[in-house]
């Protein structure tokens, strides 16, 4: 097996193969929105989740939303219907290309308005006003070790920015806190991830909670402040395909920022548990 194939690359559906078939502005369905709100509704009520700072969020455009994410994206299934009953918005998610080969999962994430989270869709969904999140650290981020809890996993991850300048609209960052304490990871399986998904990065982590469910810790959303690209580092439109090195400096300024902004939310906790 090669690094870039899996054992489920005959499944990806064929609407993500055919472009014309595939439409990342289609609403989602009014019925199954309400049907994962009632189905969200314990995990956050389970997590006592709050979202701080939604009046951050601009009304009048798109926005790209970035932040550190948690195993299993236990995090989005806290912070999108939390987000959705703070505002009234539903965010759209750019979701791992490889979740997409996952029967009925795959389904299930487009009918709730998650794409495959490459460059076309993100813009096209930005561009139309859409608050989009992204999750620059991918499985890296949410498979991560014990020891790397709460630092994002960044290097080399300038999709977003460059997504961000095509659309023309904000980055808005986000503290995720208490997501990465719902498990403890006591090691990493090396088998079924990578035979699944062809690649290492997918190793699954080994995890205790309490029993079969994570510990009820408490999640915290904190939405930052959003950096303009033009008015912070000069950047516009037609940097989106500018070479790296003219956007490193910007892509480690947001790195920064929002590492920073994680740090001090998790400093600021008086106990995991409230």
């Amino acid at each position: 097996m090669t690094d870039d194939r899996s054992a489920l690359d005959h499944l990806i559906p064929d609407a993500l193969k055919d472009e014309g078939r595939y439409d990342p502005l289609r609403q989602v369905d009014p019925a199954l929105l309400q049907q994962f709100l009632k189905l969200t509704g314990p995990v956050v009520r389970y997590f006592r989740t709050s979202v701080e700072g939604a009046w951050r969020l601009p009304r009048e455009e798109g926005c790209l939303i970035v932040s550190n994410h948690a195993v299993f994206a236990i995090d989005a299934m806290a912070f999108f219907p939390s987000l959705y009953m703070e505002t009234g918005r539903l965010v759209r998610g750019l979701a791992d290309h490889n979740l997409f080969k996952v029967p009925v999962l795959s389904a299930l994430m487009l009918e709730l308005g998650a794409v495959d989270g490459n460059r076309d869709n993100a813009v096209r969904m930005l561009r139309a006003g859409e608050w989009v999140v992204c999750y620059p650290g991918g499985a890296r981020d949410a498979l991560k070790g014990a020891e790397e809890r709460y630092r994002l996993q960044w290097e080399g991850r300038l999709g977003y920015l460059r997504v961000a300048l095509a659309a023309g609209v904000p980055i808005v960052p986000v503290a995720g806190v208490g997501i990465d304490e719902a498990y403890v990871t006591l090691g990493r399986e090396r088998s079924i991830g990578r035979r699944l998904f062809g690649k290492a990065t997918y190793d699954l982590p080994i995890l205790m909670g309490l029993g079969p469910m994570p510990l009820p810790v408490k999640f915290r959303f904190v939405i930052g402040e959003p950096v303009d690209l033009e008015r912070a580092f000069g950047l516009g439109r037609i940097f989106a395909d500018a070479p790296d090195e003219e956007l490193l400096p910007a892509h480690r300024a947001i790195w920064r920022h929002t590492q920073a902004l994680i740090d001090r939310e998790v400093g600021r906790r008086v106990s995991r548990f409230f």
